[in-house]
């Protein structure tokens, strides 16, 4: 038996056919190639941005806390505003009524500064005080809504069951939710439930007055938001312009107070308690640190630490 051998017969046509194929393939092979190159050094730049961003964090941090570290030293060791400019030379002149000012500004960094003097707030602990009574009347509440809010923030703190409407007791809860502690307000949050359906007002408690208890109110470290509701428009007015001025004094603000001064109530000393608040934009980074805290430099810890947010 003869075996015949088949032969296949290759035509230019199946060679350029075969080209083509092997055409596309290493297009494909390159269009590949060039994608996970493209996305590689996408990768890249987010990596390089993302560690820019972090390293510029850091920096900014380290900006804040160095800063706040060197205003408390300054306030430990110096005794009046005019030798704390002097180490800081770039500064604004500084003010403890929180009035923002700034401490440090250049093309690259923005650095500004709050410092509330305690004593220039009012203490929600001591809500009976009659200036209470004077600023949320010019808060637009009535005679008898200012007593109610003081009654009831009052019956909060207070230990009996008495209500400050004579021959009542005490309700169970404030506004149907939380409970009368009838213990001192503590926190910051704590005042937020007795003006809960009047955020407006909220704010406004929140700007002029603190949880902590004072010895006297000082009002030539008071805000300026605290200040126009104590006076009239043009007493406060008056008041604020001499303080910018450096020219207010104790017996200014005895006069402004006329009758309603008392020597047990206010005061013209500032607290060693400070409320300072740093705010810093360095690169396009900002950031915002409040710190609360005593100054004691004649003891053993001489700054005491209350919040930091």
């Amino acid at each position: 038996m003869t075996c015949k051998t088949a032969k296949i017969k290759i035509t230019n046509k199946s060679y350029k056919a075969q080209e083509g194929v092997a055409l596309i393939q290493v297009l494909l092979i390159s269009t590949i190639i060039s994608l996970l190159a493209i996305r590689f050094s996408y990768t890249a730049r987010e990596q390089i941005n993302t560690a820019t961003a972090f390293e510029q964090r850091i920096k900014a941090v380290q900006q804040l806390k160095s800063i706040q570290s060197k205003i408390i030293y300054t306030l430990l060791t110096q005794s009046t505003l005019t030798q704390a400019n002097e180490l800081f030379p770039l500064s604004e002149s500084w003010n403890f009524y929180g009035k923002p000012f700034s401490l440090e500004k250049s093309e690259n960094i923005s650095i500004t500064v709050t410092m509330q003097d305690i004593a220039g707030l009012l203490p929600q602990q001591f809500i009976t005080w009659p200036m209470w009574r004077t600023i949320l009347q010019n808060m637009d509440y009535t005679e008898y809504q200012a007593k109610q809010v003081q009654g009831e923030i009052n019956d909060s703190q207070d230990r009996d069951a008495d209500s400050w409407i004579v021959g009542n007791i005490e309700p169970i809860t404030v506004s149907g939710e939380s409970e009368y502690r009838n213990l001192p307000i503590q926190l910051p949050q704590e005042i937020d439930r007795f003006f809960s359906e009047m955020p407006d007002k909220l704010t406004d408690i929140k700007q002029i007055s603190m949880q902590y208890p004072i010895a006297g109110f000082n009002i030539m470290h008071a805000p300026e938001r605290l200040i126009t509701l104590l006076f009239s428009r043009e007493d406060a007015a008056e008041i604020i312009k001499k303080r910018e001025e450096k020219q207010l004094s104790k017996t200014d603000i005895i006069g402004f107070l006329s009758d309603s001064y008392d020597a047990e109530l206010y005061s013209f000393y500032p607290a060693s308690q400070i409320k300072l608040t740093i705010y810093v934009n360095s690169d396009d980074i900002q950031l915002q640190e409040t710190i609360e805290f005593k100054i004691q430099p004649n003891k053993n810890e001489p700054i005491l630490l209350f919040s930091r947010y």
